[in-house]
């Protein structure tokens, strides 16, 4: 009987010269956007193995990174205080506000590409208006620093992670605060949203994972599968499995129907800051304070739980070494089943790429483009409507 495969390292790249903050891939999972504390986004095409561009423009560290739905366009959130929102080209446009009195920690588009939210060490989230660049409204329940924030898939709520222990649920249209949970032990360090939109996964410095029910204020599920403070996770798109990471150094995959870890991945030599899925699930990527970016084929699909135990156990020698492959090792519990997989002897990871053409790009002189632009848009709107209230006041007078 075929047994279910595992996932396996893709691709792997270096080029940042500072720990890897946050990834997001493209909508048509063709590029990811990576954000570093050496101040700069790289945007890594996955389709030309040999070219990415790297954004300096950031006089920072960038915590942050988001794309647009459409894939138009990027947000950048940085220790500068600023987002940056550009077009993911070497000759694109690009704007910039000074979006907070403090440090900014996430950014997050929402589902029409309309507007991001933005979470800021000054203890507040805030609502922009992306082609004016406009402040709508403010978050500002929190008594610490907001570590993250993001919109739910239909974008009608936000949920924030903030440094005073709390998750907090807003709703975008009143502005008001309609759920918050209260984490005992250690606050929250970056939160993920189901795909359904009905749960939020939250990664907590206590080494533990939580799910909460956002509609029956609870609490769902509980992981303890890291020996370090979780630092991300993130929902599968048929929202069945959940990866996370963490500074132990790994990456666990958790199935979520069953309740339990089923893969923990090895191969980072330092913490694993960000995970993310594409939006079909067929892979995923890690990277984190060694710089190093890891593309992984999920296999996911191909997932049998009715199968799992008995792999685990195949792939187990009586020592609880696994000993089916070699780039395996590590212990199988009554508590942890978990295949562990180590890509490092596998061509994927020795074969790095690194011979790629850096394209070094500047937005400082775009935006002042793109802020003349927006401006004279500005500008006429306001034309228009004065030229309106002119004629309005001629056929009063003339009559």
């Amino acid at each position: 009987m075929d047994l279910f495969s595992d996932p396996s390292l893709e691709r792997h790249f270096t080029g940042h010269t500072n720990a890897i903050t946050q990834l997001r891939f493209s909508p048509d999972s063709s590029q990811i956007a990576t954000s570093s504390l050496d101040h700069h986004v790289i945007l890594w095409n996955l389709k030309q193995a040999a070219r990415c561009i790297r954004f300096s423009s950031h006089t920072g560290p960038v915590h942050g990174v988001s794309w647009s739905p459409k894939g138009n366009l990027i947000a950048s959130a940085s220790q500068d205080r600023t987002v940056k929102v550009w077009e993911p080209k070497v000759r694109g446009m690009s704007g910039e506000f000074l979006a907070h009195g403090k440090p900014v920690r996430s950014v997050d588009f929402d589902a029409t590409g309309q507007f991001v939210v933005t979470a800021s060490d000054d203890k507040s989230c805030k609502l922009w208006r992306v082609s004016r660049r406009q402040f709508i409204t403010s978050f500002a329940k929190q008594n610490n620093w907001v570590r993250a924030a993001k919109f739910s898939p239909n974008g009608e709520l936000v949920a924030s992670v903030s440094d005073d222990k709390s998750l907090r649920i807003y709703d975008v249209k009143s502005g008001e605060c309609v759920r918050c949970f209260t984490m005992q032990q250690a606050p929250p360090r970056q939160l993920a949203w189901h795909p359904m939109g009905n749960m939020v996964a939250v990664a907590l410095g206590c080494n533990r994972i939580k799910i909460f029910d956002v509609g029956g204020s609870q609490i769902l599920q509980l992981y303890l599968v890291h020996s370090a403070p979780v630092n991300d996770v993130a929902f599968h798109p048929s929202g069945n499995f959940l990866i996370s990471g963490s500074d132990d150094k790994t990456i666990r995959i958790l199935d979520l129907l069953e309740g339990r870890p089923i893969y923990t991945l090895t191969g980072h030599t330092d913490a694993v800051n960000a995970v993310a899925f594409t939006q079909d699930g067929l892979k995923f990527a890690s990277a984190g304070g060694d710089r190093q970016l890891l593309i992984w084929q999920s296999n996911l699909h191909t997932y049998d739980a009715s199968q799992f135990e008995a792999k685990a156990t195949s792939c187990c020698d009586t020592s609880g070494t696994f000993s089916a492959e070699p780039s395996r090792s590590g212990s199988a519990t009554s508590n942890d089943l978990s295949i562990r997989i180590d890509p490092r002897e596998s061509m994927a990871y020795q074969a790095l790429d690194e011979n790629f053409q850096m394209l070094d790009v500047s937005l400082d002189s775009v935006s002042e483009c793109c802020s003349t632009h927006d401006q004279l848009a500005e500008l006429s709107t306001q034309v228009a409507q004065l030229d309106k209230r002119i004629r309005r006041l001629e056929q009063l007078y003339f009559r």
